[in-house]
């Protein structure tokens, strides 16, 4: 996607912290948006590697560079057990924050972070990039929550082939201490259904680790979301090879809406189908171009996002309690 002109006068410097590959997409797009961008990685031969190959300006002491106030903003892109020290030292010296999703493993250290960043003025946003996939903006515009009698969620995708080579028993997702395991790594799907449907009442599961990954963390999960009003479920699995995203909704008066990942949203109305397609025109980079924007324009404009840290941390404490770690 092309960039965005942008005056020096509203230029942003953006420190990005873990230079993962999200942070790496990240660092990319607010590039192409016109902003400085530093990076900083606890390991420091990636670091340097990346940062010259992408002519990005490499910070090897984090606290020196924080103390040295050169930065508007911080992302945070550490494995997620990380997000909250990280995201609290930027808050401390006065800088906005993104932190990708999930906010953290526990909720310890979470409204400390919120409060801190509230009481400082600040933008706190969180990363959840589904909110910005056409398909389910288009859902989103039109859905009447008050209409639905229920929805099934679906998320699955092969966790050894998420990160080519890489293994993938040494990454966050399979590891406890970590954060790992399908209910915190998939927050999107939690995310996206309470941003459709509104806050559940409570949230109950079932999970466990029924691949043959040999990993310490559940691999599948059912969660069913309790609304006095509807019936929710979310699937979601480290399992499936054939990449699947997609979710079925189905209105009291037995009509339906299916939406399937990059592709179409489907209507069932009295008057027939009605399909709003755009797999010719998206590519998965365009979400986190867009949620870059929004987030340096909330910056700019002084506004609150909509995917606040509050909301994030709202978010968590359902997966947690999916978790029974709650």
């Amino acid at each position: 996607m092309a960039g965005t002109s942008v005056d020096s006068k509203s230029r942003k410097k953006i420190i990005i912290i873990g230079a993962g590959s999200i942070g790496r997409r990240h660092a990319t797009n607010l590039v192409s948006l016109g902003s400085d961008v530093s990076v900083f990685d606890v390991n420091q031969t990636l670091l340097k590697t990346i940062c010259y190959e992408n002519n990005w300006d490499p910070i090897y002491d984090l606290d020196l560079a924080l103390e040295q106030n050169r930065f508007d903003a911080a992302i945070i892109c550490t494995p997620n057990h990380l997000h909250i020290t990280y995201a609290q030292k930027a808050v401390d010296v006065g800088l906005h924050i993104f932190v990708e999703k999930p906010l953290s493993h526990t909720m310890v250290g979470v409204e400390n972070l919120i409060a801190a960043q509230k009481q400082k003025g600040l933008i706190g946003m969180a990363g959840f990039n589904l909110r910005f996939e056409p398909g389910l903006q288009y859902i989103k515009q039109r859905l009447d929550p008050a209409r639905v009698a229920f929805a099934h969620v679906e998320f699955g995708s092969y966790l050894p082939g998420w990160r080519p080579g890489t293994d993938y028993k040494k990454g966050y997702s399979a590891n406890k201490s970590m954060g790992g395991g399908i209910i915190l790594d998939d927050v999107h799907e939690i995310d996206y259904t309470c941003w459709l449907f509104g806050y559940p009442q409570s949230v109950h599961s079932t999970f466990g680790t029924y691949g043959g990954f040999d990993i310490e963390v559940e691999d599948v999960v059912d969660m069913h979301l309790h609304y006095p009003d509807k019936n929710v479920t979310i699937h979601s699995d480290y399992l499936q090879r054939r990449y699947t995203r997609n979710c079925k909704i189905c209105f009291r008066d037995g009509y339906s809406t299916e939406w399937v990942f990059g592709d179409h949203v489907t209507e069932y109305t009295e008057t027939g189908e009605n399909i709003f397609t755009y797999r010719d025109r998206f590519t998965a980079n365009d979400m986190y171009f867009e949620e870059m924007h929004y987030f340096l324009s909330c910056i700019e404009d002084g506004t609150l996002p909509e995917s606040t840290l509050e909301n994030a941390a709202k978010i968590l404490k359902i997966a947690l309690t999916a978790k029974g770690d709650s």
